[in-house]
């Protein structure tokens, strides 16, 4: 189990990170009037933040053991996750630019991985 930890914990983190958006999106639905009471007794802002709670501690034991580079890598998906949570959950409309955009960043940060790699191999060598 110990052994599979940080990996379950990195896809915790993802999970719990995607929850606390659809939490977030729930509860700028549901609120009323904004107010300390109505932020502070809604049930979906709540959630919200518990999840980013969850998320943090899931993403500190994923961090013991992946590297930066691969932890965000890895959590780019989210940009994925937030698309599909608002087609199928909120009945949005995902337009070629949502998806052009997610897309753009998902490389970006691929090249930013290979980049970081090639350093870090590179260095180790010499």
């Amino acid at each position: 189990m110990r052994r599979f930890l940080p990996a379950m914990c990195l896809v915790l983190s993802l999970l719990f990170q995607t929850a606390s958006y659809g939490f977030g999106k729930q509860a700028s639905l549901t609120i009323g009037a904004f107010s300390f009471w109505t932020v502070a007794t809604n049930l979906p802002y709540l959630l919200s933040l518990l999840c980013l709670g969850l998320q943090a501690v899931a993403w500190q034991i994923a961090l013991r053991k992946y590297p930066l580079s691969f932890a965000y890598f890895f959590m780019s998906i989210l940009f994925i996750n937030i698309l599909l949570l608002g087609r199928f959950v909120f009945h949005e409309t995902i337009t070629r630019g949502n998806a052009a955009g997610s897309l753009l960043i998902i490389a970006g940060v691929i090249l930013l991985t290979r980049g970081q790699a090639g350093v870090q191999s590179g260095g180790a060598g010499a």
